[in-house]
């Protein structure tokens, strides 16, 4: 418990100079899409599910858990058209109290047209992005665990690069009767070291808090995330439109909910809404199933298979996988 102090007055310290930091359009908004099935299928964001997942520690680096020792992962999102994004992680045990973990994260976007002004076609081009993440975590009590990770992100747009640091803080709680978790994470705390052109792009900080509940006599968890708590304003609203949200749409846009059937310890479907994500699909023509996710997982042996199902486009729906398994299978 003495180190975490110091981090809690270097966290306070901190983000004061990062808020004032925060001008201009975010940038690197491939950072918000869910690398976890587990995350996808509740919805697209999950900060305190008690889901052994590596994959999760992208989401709330406290998630790092002794359970996850020696673990490796991989996942792959079929996205929107020719978009695909994938991961890759592997953590390890420093001591009975701490851990770390390293992981890449990537997004292709594939071949677009190049055009002129006067939409004269001159090619094709290309844009990729890059996350390299280093996570270390610690027990601060049985029941709390505290994380931290450090995220080199790289950029590529047709001739234009973009580079930037970002910082991930979370801490997540669990209690005696393994019934109730908690999480908190501040994502993203970070700037810009080489910019696309001169014009200065800021990071898509964002303040998530995670509740989930599992019922003490049923094979139920209800898991609810709320997000953007440092935004006014959501990404598709204008002010006018803002003003014009009852309360309860202004909560909705920023909570989405999920649920998870637990017949055993080695299966689990998952389903999961998304408000926000309903009214981005478009406006007049928003269906209620569109914000709807699903997903399982698997688990035989020392491996666990999961896919996940969600509509993030109009145009199309999106189908995640991950495989993770433990490396001592493999002698290491």
């Amino acid at each position: 418990m003495r180190r975490f102090v110091p981090v809690v007055l270097s966290i306070a310290l901190m983000v004061p100079a990062l808020l004032r930091a925060q001008t201009g359009e975010s940038v690197y908004q491939f950072l918000e899409l869910p690398m976890s099935t587990v995350a996808a299928s509740q919805g697209g964001q999950s900060v305190a599910s008690p889901v052994s997942d590596l994959n999760l520690v992208f989401h709330n680096p406290a998630l790092l858990g002794a359970d996850l020792h020696n673990q490796f992962a991989v996942g792959y999102l079929n996205y929107i058209a020719d978009i695909n994004a994938g991961s890759a992680a592997y953590a390890r045990e420093i001591n009975a109290n701490s851990r770390w973990m390293a992981g890449v994260r990537y997004v292709d976007y594939g071949t677009m047209p190049w055009t002129s002004p006067s939409n004269e076609l001159l090619g094709e081009t290309t844009a990729q992005d890059l996350a390299l993440t280093g996570t270390y975590a610690w027990t601060l009590s049985p029941y709390w665990q505290a994380g931290g990770s450090f995220n080199l992100l790289y950029s590529v747009l047709d001739e234009y690069t973009s580079a930037a640091v970002a910082v991930d803080l979370g801490v997540y709680y669990r209690s005696p009767d393994k019934l109730t978790s908690f999480g908190m994470t501040l994502m993203h705390l970070g700037s810009q070291i080489v910019r696309y052109d001169d014009t200065y792009e800021a990071m898509p900080w964002d303040i998530r808090l995670g509740l989930s509940r599992k019922l003490e006599h049923a094979p139920l968890r209800f898991n609810v995330t709320a997000q953007h708590l440092n935004q006014r304003s959501m990404t598709y609203l204008n002010e006018e439109n803002l003003n014009n949200l009852s309360w309860s749409e202004q909560l909705f846009t920023r909570v989405i909910g999920g649920v998870d059937f637990l017949p055993s310890d080695n299966f689990m479907l998952s389903l999961g809404y998304n408000y926000r994500r309903v009214r981005e699909l478009g406006i007049a023509q928003r269906t209620f199933f569109g914000g709807f996710s699903a997903g399982m997982m698997l688990r035989i042996k020392q491996m666990t298979a999961a896919a996940s199902y969600a509509r993030y486009h109009a145009g199309g729906n999106s189908l995640q996988m991950t495989l993770s398994f433990n490396a001592s299978v493999f002698g290491l």
